[in-house]
């Protein structure tokens, strides 16, 4: 990976800033983590727990956070560079070794197959792919990328220097800001999901949607997630907000800036998000709630009332992080102190083991 680039332990360590210790010419083939490197590998040393594998891991060398001891390193045939944060130096680092394997565009202009409405404009420097499709009126900014196959909507606006991936669907009147990540199959401005009740009580009425979607820039959304219009106004997505694989944001929804959001994650209608949140994988979040500001919700959380600033909650129902680690805790107890009290006799044991038994019937 690296080897194209023909870096060297001492080459890393000035890129980086990083303190060196062991040898500066060892040639750096390729970036791994610590228990699947092998000889040439670089790998990131973060914690105490990868520190304990590098005695026996084959790496050639590692970026090392200050402040880690690194036991039984052999510094005459292997380097270690202390960083302040191994994470910031790795993305440096990545970043440089990304550059072995540029992304393959379409090139400047418009792919012959691709069917581009008139009306639609296409600023200097953009790049179409073959079977895209850009509705009326619509505007593709100047360096934009376009993979192939990828949807637009009419009088749609998608900022310069954006890249959207292939099978991106962004219907009409939506607007993508500048700068922005779409990845494979990311759906924008589709409707919200609203019924009610036929009084006919033949089915169901569709409510609706003729609200919009509105991106910021520096937005990256992840494959196969999806962004509803709004009922009334725009969905909207902040500025530097990354959105991971598989997320549902429901329509009217209002994101902050710098928000993460990972996978497989479900955001209700109207919620506001504020700036700064955090929402791990596999949560759900009910409509009309608001999350505030640099809040996080753990993995697999309900979440069914507002957070305020600050705040993080786990579990489900969720409830702030502290409450619910007690609760969790008394619950693990639950089986001894039933047994304590079936022990005990008297009234609440009787009434403990007649409901056991109820329980069994």
């Amino acid at each position: 990976m690296m080897d194209v680039l023909r870096i060297t332990t001492g080459m890393l360590a000035e890129l980086v800033g990083a303190k060196l210790d062991g040898p500066g010419d060892i040639v750096i083939t390729d970036v791994a983590g610590v228990e699947k490197a092998s000889a040439g590998a670089l790998t990131f040393i973060r914690s105490m727990r990868y520190a304990k594998m590098w005695a026996q891991s084959k790496a050639s060398a590692a970026v090392v956070t200050q402040g880690i001891e690194v036991p039984e390193h052999e510094a005459a045939t292997r380097a270690l560079l202390f960083v302040k944060d191994a994470d910031l130096a790795m993305i440096k680092l990545l970043e440089l070794a990304a550059q072995a394997f540029p992304v393959h565009t379409p090139g400047a202009g418009v792919h012959p197959s691709a069917v581009v409405d008139p009306t639609a404009k296409i600023e200097p420097g953009a790049q179409v792919g073959a079977k895209c499709v850009i509705g009326p009126r619509s505007v593709i900014g100047a360096g934009a990328v376009l993979m192939p196959s990828v949807t637009i909507g009419a009088d749609v606006r998608i900022g310069a220097g954006t890249m959207l991936n292939p099978g991106v669907v962004v219907y009409d009147r939506c607007t993508i800001g500048a700068r922005c990540i779409l990845h494979a199959h990311v759906s924008v401005g589709a409707d919200g999901f609203g019924f009610r009740p036929d009084p006919s009580g033949r089915g169901l009425l569709k409510v609706p949607h003729v609200g919009t979607v509105e991106i910021g820039n520096d937005v990256e959304i992840g494959a196969n997630s999806c962004v509803d219009r709004g009922k009334f106004g725009p969905t909207t997505i902040g500025d530097g907000t990354k959105i991971d694989n598989l997320v549902q944001i429901a329509h009217n929804c209002r994101v902050g800036r710098s928000v993460i959001i990972c996978g497989v994650t479900g955001i209700g209608g109207s919620v506001v998000i504020g700036d700064g949140v955090v929402i791990a994988g596999c949560c759900g979040v009910a409509d009309n709630l608001t999350i505030g500001a640099g809040s996080r919700l753990g993995a697999k959380t309900g979440l069914l009332e507002n957070v305020p600033p600050g705040q993080t909650w786990t579990g489900l129902p969720a409830a702030p992080h502290n409450q619910q680690m007690r609760t969790w805790a008394a619950a693990r107890k639950l089986p001894e102190v039933l047994r304590a009290l079936k022990r005990g006799g008297g009234a609440i044991g009787k009434a403990v083991e007649m409901r056991r038994r109820d329980l069994e019937r």
